[in-house]
C-alpha cells in the first residue's frame, strides 16, 4: 500500500473521531455530549490563541493548534476512556505513530514539536473542558464537578480560565 492510500486510511480514521463521544459527560448524565472531533476543534483554536498571546510568534501558534488538533487522534482506536476506565485499562502509547506510519518523517517532527507547544496545547485542553463544562452545568450542575482542580501553566489560560467562570456562555441573549 503506498503512503496515499495510507493517508487517506489515516483521514478515514480520524473522522471517525466525530462519532465517539466524550465519556466523561456520559459519566454525568450528558445524553448527547460533545464527540472527541468536536472537541479538538475548540482545543485547537483556544491552543492557537494562547500560544500567540504568550509568545507574539504565529509559526508557534500554528504547531500548538495543529498539535492540539490531532491531540486525540490516538482515540479513534482507543476511544475516550474516562479517567476511572484509565486505572483498569492499559492503552499502547504508540498509536499515533502507527497511525501515522505512512509519513515517519512527520511523526518524528510533530515529536520535536510537543515539547515547544505542551503547555499550550495542555492548557487549551483543561480550558475547553471548562468551557464545555459551563455550557452543560445549564442542564446539570455536576458538571463543574469536572473544572475543580485545573490547574493552568500559562498566564494567558489562568486569564481565559477567570473569564469564562464568570461569564454568562450565552453572552448573545443580550441581542434578543
Amino acid at each position: 500500500m503506498n503512503k496515499v492510500d495510507e493517508l487517506v486510511k489515516f483521514i478515514h480514521e480520524a473522522g471517525s473521531l466525530k462519532n465517539i463521544p466524550r465519556s466523561g459527560w456520559l459519566k454525568i448524565g450528558i445524553k448527547d455530549p460533545e464527540s472527541v472531533a468536536e472537541h479538538s476543534f475548540r482545543v485547537a483554536l483556544i491552543a492557537f490563541f494562547i500560544a500567540y498571546m504568550e509568545s507574539k510568534n504565529l509559526e508557534r501558534a500554528y504547531k500548538a493548534s495543529f498539535y492540539a488538533l490531532i491531540h486525540d487522534i490516538p482515540e479513534s482506536r482507543t476511544l475516550d476512556l474516562h479517567k476511572l476506565s484509565k486505572r483498569y485499562v492499559n492503552v499502547n502509547r504508540d498509536v499515533l505513530k502507527q497511525q501515522l506510519g505512512f509519513s515517519p518523517e512527520l511523526f518524528d517532527e510533530l515529536n520535536k514539536t510537543i515539547n515547544e507547544v505542551k503547555d499550550f496545547v495542555e492548557d487549551a485542553d483543561k480550558l475547553e473542558l471548562l468551557f464545555q463544562a459551563k455550557e452543560y452545568s445549564e442542564f446539570t450542575d455536576s458538571a463543574m464537578d469536572y473544572t475543580k482542580n485545573l490547574e493552568f501553566r500559562t498566564e494567558t489560560a489562568k486569564k481565559i480560565a477567570e473569564v469564562c467562570v464568570k461569564s454568562d456562555h450565552r453572552w448573545w441573549i443580550e441581542f434578543e
